[in-house]
């Protein structure tokens, strides 16, 4: 029997028929998503998500490596993942947050159901400190949400970290005179250490996702002024904030370094990204690549035909 054209098996979902769905509307922000600003409906609703995900064998090999520190049970603190333009990183870390910030809420859904299976279990509960370094101003900061919702513009990385995980107790906590205010010298890492044990207080563990750093590093220690004083500082950064997530057993790191606009990937630029890749290095295990060209095919069915007409392998 001749075979059915692919149009009478499968079809497309109807947003993408219509062209009611944009492209735009599939570009991951996770600051969009930490944030539920409501600009990325289908990232920030998990049921949305999840629905048009597909659990890269990668993706799911982070998630349970993740899943396992985060329960205390691994020595594996710092994930970087791998510096490649595009592949994944972004959508991984967007991934990564609604399946801790709040496993009770996650969708039964195919993958949902295949990440669960990769982390043996239901995901621990973390409290998250994503830093979106593309969103980070120079100048004026970037907005930041405490655990209680409470709003403030934040200029430091490690304000940001610390405000995300206990709100103005943690500014307090890395702040030489014990103010609610950010300081402007990055704290060495048994300070930090005390700030990643607070959520642990409220029986949660910690993660924390960095996204796009060399978008603002690369911008800031260029400067011809106080460039060399930021670099060393902010490389002095990372290494207390390694050091002190791999302190504290239930606190994980997970990194994307790579800025996304290759046109940034200059001498001085890759310097830096080797610099910083080298102190990560030092306290990470392997490096993810989190979509491999295998799965391109099965992203793209599950993100442009309607689930529905796809659930049957055996039909293709």
């Amino acid at each position: 029997t001749a075979a059915k054209p692919w149009n009478q098996i499968v079809r497309v979902r109807e947003d993408v028929r219509t062209g009611a769905l944009s492209l735009q509307e599939f570009a991951a922000d996770l600051f969009d998503v930490v944030n539920h600003t409501g600009k990325r409906p289908i990232y920030e609703n998990p049921s949305k998500f999840f629905s048009l995900s597909y659990a890269t064998s990668a993706q799911r090999d982070i998630a349970a490596a993740t899943a396992e520190r985060l329960r205390g049970k691994s020595d594996k603190a710092i994930r970087q993942l791998e510096l490649t333009y595009g592949g994944g990183k972004t959508h991984t870390l967007v991934t990564l947050t609604p399946l801790f910030r709040d496993p009770t809420a996650l969708p039964d859904l195919p993958a949902v159901r295949e990440f669960k299976a990769a982390m043996s279990g239901e995901p621990p509960t973390a409290r998250i400190a994503a830093v979106c370094f593309d969103k980070l101003d120079i100048e004026a900061g970037i907005p930041v949400l405490s655990p209680t919702g409470e709003e403030r513009m934040l200029k430091h990385p490690w304000s940001v970290i610390a405000f995300q995980l206990a709100g103005a107790d943690g500014l307090r906590t890395i702040h030489g005179d014990g103010k609610d205010a950010e300081r402007d010298t990055p704290p060495r890492d048994l300070l930090i250490e005390k700030v990643l044990q607070m959520p642990g207080k409220e029986g949660l563990a910690t993660l924390i996702l960095f996204d796009e750093v060399l978008m603002y590093a690369g911008e800031k220690a260029k400067d011809p002024v106080k460039g060399q004083q930021f670099r060393e500082q902010f490389l002095n950064f990372l290494q207390s904030l390694t050091q002190a997530v791999s302190k504290v057993s239930a606190a994980s790191l997970i990194v994307s370094l790579l800025a996304s606009d290759p046109k940034r990937d200059d001498a001085f630029g890759r310097q830096l990204l080797s610099d910083m890749a080298n102190i990560l290095g030092r306290k990470e295990d392997e490096p993810f690549m989190p979509v491999g060209k295998d799965d391109v095919a099965e992203i793209l069915r599950r993100r442009l035909l309607d689930p529905e007409t796809t659930k049957d392998p055996n039909t293709f």
